[in-house]
């Protein structure tokens, strides 16, 4: 549970299914159709009043985990075609945890769905992977399939005053919201990439202070241009406990049956380097995280009518105790849809049904 320094209960969505008639009937339930309806009412009070039916539009910021970059892994069974597959260079945005909005899909924005059936923003369907720069017009979107999912694979805290340069015009182009006056939810994950460029030559970007800097950069952006809105803000995980996980590992595809020749120790360059350069990823994450929960605890400090930050940790998050599976075999480094399942499932009400903010 989270508390508000006010105690004033944000019946969010945030882990989503908060404020349940039956939670026994939650923690049981086999699918997203079977969670039990909410109480009827007239609507909320105000921000700190929100509950998922509330909510009428998502959103979300980040990176290729939050673009679904290759989540489906490679197929090399019966009609599968080994690492030629095109799933291999594919973002499964529909399939996304925090903003996916394929039928079936297992996310959060299909919880929230399941409580207010005109939702609007969730990802549909998927495309090949694009790549922007963090201060270029991206002009490789799929506006018809990405919706108000703004992330952007290899993105790192600096891109998102680019991907707002995106979500916030899309936003207001949607036919069906009310721009002014419909309750949205933006989630922000960002920071891996972060980490894992720690080691190169030009780290000042990535520094805790670089960091911080931008993610309150994009808040603010938001606070001050979108009205109505709740922000989502994700902590960051330790990214190096893939690289223990994985080393020797078959279903990571070795080249050449090298046990540490994984394309993960291509993508993050701090795997290419020595114990310590992982080590120093670890406090780095830990450093972004401090900073995330001080920003939020200054907004929090603050009267704002129509905004509201939460805060989720994913200190604890143990990569290293994870099955391999939940890893794509792409490459071993992003997650698979095991993954994304279960971190949208990880949001569950506390034994009082609700969610509050401190």
């Amino acid at each position: 549970m989270l508390n508000h320094s006010n105690n004033k209960t944000i019946g969010l969505f945030l882990l989503v299914l908060s404020v349940l008639a039956s939670l026994s009937s939650a923690l049981t339930a086999s699918s997203i159709a079977d969670c039990p309806a909410l109480p009827a009412r007239s609507g909320p009070a105000g921000v700190h009043d929100l509950r998922p039916d509330d909510i009428k539009v998502v959103a979300a910021l980040g990176d290729s985990i939050m673009a679904g970059f290759a989540l489906e892994g490679i197929n090399d069974g019966p009609g599968g075609t080994g690492i030629l597959n095109l799933s291999a260079i594919t973002e499964f945005r529909g399939k996304s945890w925090g903003i996916g909005g394929d039928d079936g899909a297992i996310t959060l924005a299909n919880f929230v769905k399941h409580y207010n059936s005109s939702l609007e923003g969730p990802a549909v369907g998927k495309h090949l992977v694009f790549l922007c720069g963090d201060d270029e017009n991206c002009n490789y979107r799929h506006p018809d399939i990405d919706i108000l999912n703004a992330a952007i694979s290899g993105g790192i805290a600096k891109t998102l005053n680019a991907e707002l340069d995106y979500l916030i015009p899309r936003m207001m182009q949607l036919p069906n919201v009310n721009f002014a006056t419909d309750w949205k939810m933006i989630t922000i994950q960002i920071g891996s990439n972060d980490q894992c460029a720690s080691c190169g030559d030009n780290t000042a970007d990535v520094t805790v202070e670089a960091y911080g800097n931008y993610v309150e950069a994009a808040i603010e952006r938001i606070r001050s241009n979108v009205p109505r809105v709740i922000v989502n803000l994700v902590g960051t995980f330790n990214v190096s406990g893939v690289y223990d996980l994985t080393m020797g590992q078959e279903y990571c595809r070795p080249l050449f049956n090298q046990p540490d020749w994984i394309l993960n120790r291509i993508l993050c360059e701090c795997f290419r380097g020595s114990e310590e350069d992982r080590a120093n990823m670890d406090t780095l994450s830990a450093q972004y995280s401090a900073k995330l929960h001080e920003i939020y605890q200054k907004y929090n400090a603050q009267q704002h009518d129509g905004f509201a930050i939460a805060y989720t940790p994913a200190t604890n998050l143990n990569i290293g105790g994870l099955p391999l599976e939940t890893l794509s075999n792409v490459d071993c480094f992003h997650p698979g849809i095991r993954a994304h399942e279960w971190v949208s499932k990880i949001y569950c009400p506390t034994e009082d049904d609700r969610i509050r903010i401190d």
